[in-house]
């Protein structure tokens, strides 16, 4: 058995925002893990009976639940007293042990002052339950939200709260007006066929986190957005891909869906669903076969090719076997190894419209072969036609694809 839920063999997969209260039933979860999630993000508002009765549903139907309740969420006028403590006390004593429990939501989108707070619920609860997650999401690092810079806010962060994970959320994909596409001219954020503007800190806030996480060793959690709201348009399948893909070639070992239920963005009341629950199903099915690869790879650099955004680099030449190189159009490469030191690349679309192609150069050793990981039969295989020097690699719409240079793998599969 794993010494705490993060360890556990199985990626995780967040539905934000999921069903709550009267809507945590055995046909609306069941849909939910049909459709690939592991964790609903889900408010159960009433007593322990109540909160029972909805990790039993949860549990029965094959999702774990990170929950909200008003016992341990931080509000902005929260008080954790005596009283306060006794009731978390008899809560968490009495559910610590459910197999339909994920974690405990603390807060979302703190801001700087609330921090000495969260590290002192944060540490009550994990001190009576160590094996759950103590979950505190937050706003995207552009600025400090309270702390000189965004650096200082992540950093005293760590330092006073020890979480068990990094989290974040980041919308980059916003519809412009005529006029906004107009005025960025060429830059590589704006699609002006689509009238999108992609936020030109995606890439810097993703870098940021990359770097924190790598430096403490704690797990990076990210979005994608999967409801229309505000300058947001209903997701494409390319733009859920886009967002999901980057943040795993950033090194995230945790995914997460802004929203599930809210707003009916998968799911209405009645359990009928959206096509953008379709897209989350497509897509999810592809990250779990990778997903025992993906948890245990270590990211050591992620590089973008085409146009530089704020926060991405250039990939770089190293002076260390194997060399890679790539030409074409612009995509992210996440550089990744393991124990056997290994190289596996994420190439994630540099486009979330458009079809993508381009050319890997790596410059293999003898007997080696560069690999890609084939969705259809979960294993790694050479494309065809194979050549590692010169590989012919094409990329559908946000599409991230994931390669390794090694000596064993099938071969081409024509």
């Amino acid at each position: 058995m794993a010494d705490e839920i993060l360890n556990e063999d199985v990626f995780p997969i967040v539905g934000w925002a999921g069903p709550g209260d009267t809507m945590i039933r055995a046909d609306v979860m069941h849909g939910m893990a049909d459709a690939g999630f592991t964790v609903s993000h889900s408010q159960v508002s009433g007593d322990l009976d109540d909160v029972v009765y909805a990790l039993d549903v949860a549990a029965e139907s094959g999702v774990r639940l990170l929950l909200v309740h008003q016992s341990w969420h931080v509000g902005d006028d929260y008080v954790f007293d005596a009283d306060r403590q006794v009731l978390v006390t008899i809560l968490v004593d009495a559910i610590k042990d459910h197999p339909g429990l994920y974690g405990y939501h603390l807060r979302d989108e703190p801001r700087f002052h609330l921090l000495p707070l969260l590290a002192e619920v944060h540490s009550f609860i994990h001190q009576r339950d160590p094996y759950h997650l103590c979950y505190i999401n937050h706003f995207p690092p552009i600025e400090g939200w309270g702390a000189p810079t965004a650096e200082a806010f992540w950093r005293r962060y760590i330092e006073l709260v020890k979480p068990q994970i990094l989290s974040y959320d980041h919308y980059p994909i916003m519809i412009g007006t005529a006029e906004e596409i107009q005025a960025a001219g060429n830059q590589p954020n704006i699609i002006p066929q689509e009238k999108l503007i992609i936020k030109p800190d995606f890439f810097s806030c993703l870098e940021l986190l990359r770097t924190l996480a790598n430096a403490t060793h704690l797990p990076l959690w990210a979005f994608t957005c999967s409801v229309r709201h505000g300058p947001y348009p209903t997701p494409t399948e390319g733009h859920i891909r886009f967002q999901l893909m980057n943040d795993l070639a950033y090194g995230a070992k945790g995914l997460q869906y802004f929203t599930y239920a809210h707003d009916a963005a998968m799911v209405r009341a009645d359990n009928s669903t959206t096509e953008t629950w379709d897209i989350a199903r497509r897509v999810n099915a592809d990250i779990h076969k990778m997903g025992s690869i993906l948890r245990v790879l270590s990211n050591i650099g992620t590089f973008r090719t085409g146009p530089l955004w704020s926060g991405t680099q250039y990939l770089h030449h190293s002076h260390l076997a194997p060399l890679v190189d790539c030409e074409g159009d612009p995509v992210t490469m996440g550089f990744f190894q393991y124990a056997n030191e290994r190289l596996y690349m994420i190439v994630v679309n540099g486009s979330p419209c458009t079809w993508a192609k381009i050319t890997l150069k790596v410059g293999v050793s003898s007997g080696e072969k560069l690999l890609v990981f084939d969705l259809n039969s979960a294993q790694f295989r050479e494309l065809w036609p194979a050549d590692p020097h010169q590989q012919l690699v094409t990329l559908a719409p946000g599409e991230g694809r994931l390669f390794k240079v090694d000596g064993s793998g099938l071969g081409v599969n024509f």
